[in-house]
């Protein structure tokens, strides 16, 4: 007996910072919206307050070992590469030319990320690339977004350990003083104990950390929001009639389900919305998109091991980041000029199951993040079932930059800084299925519509038209929002689904 479709107005597929912001901002305009995320619900406070019962652990103690790692892609491995555990938190692809690292689970790479929260290096980010996007109609869905992750700078009041500007006050080499603009976090700063431990790279068990869960996804669950977690879209395929059929994998029992939607936003990440694109494409569910692929982009992410082994201190404390800072001018005592620098600890070692001596040694040293715009000049490929990037890092100067600058941290530290200098990774890949203003230079257009492809959308990443050259994550947001306005601006009725799951907080079973 062939299983009944069942029918949605709109699906947004992934519930990172494009997918969690573009089905929020449509319930609240009265939109009826399955939101689809591969992951799982990641068991935190606000996650058992709201009643979700299938929950997994963040990787903690024991659970380092079998909830870290979902899927590894390695060059030899075809397909998405090997899935290692369901349960994991970060994906793995690495690559001749970039390696990624990206997250899985419900709320995206918020679980994961620094709290940095910042707009594009260039003030004109937007400004030239398609009528009806410009920097300016861009500023409200920033505001918006900052205002609703609570993100704010830390003041000079605030007690932060390990936060730059009181780190090198005194420092002769390096200087992180107001003519340095610091990022704006979102995590509490309330000087308890608990806001400054475990709350970056493995996630936030306690809240203290803003994530997209907690600050959009539950509460848009109240105002009607479905939510399916453990959820894979396998393929898409255009409906002959308009709207499309999704082939989606439920992890939870192993089989295969199929929906249809009017609509489609697609907001998976930029890797798992180009495998679904290109995929698509090939097996002649999706057509066209003569420039899919274009635009790959790093945004410059370059990372470093400090080795300072300094004692006494423990870097591990601290919000998820540390803070920025430069180089500091022997002649005039201010900062040079030079990449954006972030510091960091490796804060969350105190819940991984490894020996004292080297959880000691973890604290006391730091890490080092730099990034900047890129050319973005990359281009992903689909060959034999399996997404590639060719990037050349030669051609990006900001990756000598940033490795000139950490060579020179280095030499006045008298540390060592050790990094990858010919193997780009980055946990920002950008485009792909970039904004252009016809379909030769790019896939979306201004109201984030695909060239060719009514009624499918894409808010994540791969969207973006060129290297923010800071955090990606509120520009994401600021797209995602404009994007989902833009769908409500002029609405007509939307049909009631043909078959609709009751409205919960819990996850829809579909």
């Amino acid at each position: 007996m062939t299983e009944k479709l069942i029918h949605y107005p709109t699906i947004v597929i992934g519930s990172g910072f494009g997918g969690a912001v573009a089905a929020s901002t449509l319930v609240d305009a009265g939109e009826q919206v399955l939101l689809l995320e591969r992951g799982p619900w990641r068991d935190s406070e606000a996650v058992r307050e709201a009643g979700i019962e299938r929950r997994a652990s963040l990787p903690v103690g024991r659970k380092a070992l079998t909830h870290l790692i979902h899927r590894v892609s390695l060059p030899g491995i075809l397909g998405k590469g090997q899935r290692l555990s369901s349960r994991g938190l970060f994906d793995l692809h690495l690559d001749t030319d970039m390696t990624v690292v990206c997250s899985n689970g419900v709320g995206g790479g918020s679980h994961v990320y620094s709290a940095m929260n910042t707009r594009p290096q260039e003030s004109d980010y937007w400004d030239n690339h398609v009528d009806g996007v410009s920097s300016e109609s861009m500023d409200d869905h920033y505001a918006w977004m900052l205002d609703r992750m609570g993100a704010r700078v830390p003041d000079a009041q605030v007690q932060i350990p390990n936060w730059t500007p009181g780190s090198f006050a005194e420092s002769k080499d390096f200087v992180a003083d107001e003519d340095l603009p610091q990022p704006a976090l979102s995590t509490r700063m309330t000087g308890e104990q608990e806001d400054y431990c475990n709350n970056s790279y493995f996630g936030s068990a306690n809240g203290a950390k803003a994530t997209l869960d907690r600050v959009l996804i539950l509460p848009a669950m109240e105002k009607g929001l479905q939510v399916a977690a453990e959820q894979e879209c396998l393929s898409l395929w255009m409906l002959p009639g308009g709207g499309y059929r999704l082939e989606v994998m439920d992890h939870r029992i192993k089989r295969r389900r199929y929906l249809t939607a009017d609509r489609i936003i697609l907001a998976a990440g930029t890797l798992n919305t180009l495998r679904l694109l290109f995929h698509s494409r090939a097996i002649g569910g999706l057509k066209g998109m003569p420039a899919l692929g274009l635009g790959i982009s790093g945004n410059g992410d370059s990372v470093a091991w400090w080795a300072l082994n300094e004692q006494g201190a423990d870097f591990s404390l601290g919000t998820p980041t540390h803070g920025r800072f430069a180089l500091r001018d022997a002649g005039t005592g201010k900062a040079m000029p030079g990449p954006y620098i972030t510091r960091f600890g490796f804060n969350g070692v105190n819940t991984l199951p490894l020996p004292k001596w080297l959880k000691a040694r973890l604290r006391r040293d730091a890490i080092l993040v730099g990034m900047g715009r890129d050319r973005a000049d990359g281009v992903a490929l689909w060959k034999r079932g399996r997404l590639k990037f060719r990037y050349i890092a030669q051609n990006n100067g900001i990756l000598a930059d940033i490795q000139a600058f950490f060579a020179e941290v280095a030499r006045r530290s008298r540390k060592p800084v050790r990094f990858l200098k010919n193997q780009p990774l980055t946990v920002h890949p950008l485009g792909g299925a970039r904004l252009a203003a016809n379909e030769r230079d790019g896939v979306v257009d201004g109201t984030g519509q695909v060239y060719g492809l009514p009624g499918l959308y894409i808010a994540d990443a791969s969207a973006l038209p060129a290297s923010p050259g800071m955090p990606p994550s509120m520009t994401i947001a600021a797209w995602s929002r404009h994007l989902a306005l833009g769908m409500t601006a002029n609405k007509k009725r939307t049909p009631r689904p043909r078959t609709a799951p009751k409205r919960s907080r819990k996850p829809a079973h579909v």
